[in-house]
């Protein structure tokens, strides 16, 4: 029986993907990267991200500098963002139920709390965790399962990219995977995992049938 759910942030509980896309853009004329067209986004969703980084043209060596300018950069438009439709009230109806609920993201922990105070979901969460591998998420997973005490088959991971679903996979963590974030749900599906939900409702169907 699950004991805990762990939710991704960007993509799953936040609709991001047109202020990523933007401040991509504008990093990419200050650093001469290549910029993100209209005509790309398809493709892009059915890639991995180290695949993207690579039709991109970004140099690995620089990405940890720019995810901390991105992450200011976020912080400043934080108040356009929009929670995704429907997971309010999934997560409410979980708290109500007593579920344990958490959110472990690559992005910091100060931009998630804003967003979270922006729309009264302070309490909803036990704990805002950041995960600092970008293409290593399980070692952050790994560490959380240590400070709670718990095994992998008492908790959840709730995300949207096929790392998420590969991360958990290392570790003997089911993964619910939902279809409405930065990756398709082709590529989803390409990583075998556990469950798959392409509404909030499928996906609060799924969690309290574990829990």
């Amino acid at each position: 029986m699950v004991k805990h759910i762990l939710f991704d942030f960007d993509g799953t509980l936040v609709d991001s993907r047109a202020l990523l896309v933007k401040l991509y853009n504008e990093m990419a004329i200050q650093h001469r990267f290549r910029p993100i067209r209209e005509q790309d986004l398809g493709p892009l969703r059915s890639m991995s991200i180290s695949e993207r980084v690579d039709r991109l043209g970004v140099p690995v060596l620089q990405i940890p500098k720019l995810m901390v300018a991105g992450r200011q950069l976020y912080h400043e438009n934080i108040r356009s963002l929009q929670i995704v439709p429907g997971m309010k009230e999934v997560i409410a109806k979980l708290s109500t139920q007593g579920v344990k609920s958490s959110i472990l993201s690559s992005n910091s922990e100060a931009n998630i709390r804003l967003f979270l105070r922006k729309n009264k979901l302070e309490g909803a969460f036990k704990e805002i965790i950041s995960a600092k591998h970008i293409f290593g998420k399980h070692h952050s997973i790994r560490k959380v399962m240590k400070q709670w005490g718990t095994t992998p088959t008492r908790m959840i991971y709730v995300g949207d990219e096929l790392r998420d679903i590969e991360s958990c996979k290392k570790l003997g963590v089911p993964i619910v995977a939902v279809t409405w974030g930065y990756d398709s749900p082709q590529l989803l599906h390409s990583g075998s995992p556990d469950y798959m939900a392409n509404t909030p409702g499928e996906l609060y169907r799924t969690l309290i049938s574990l829990s």
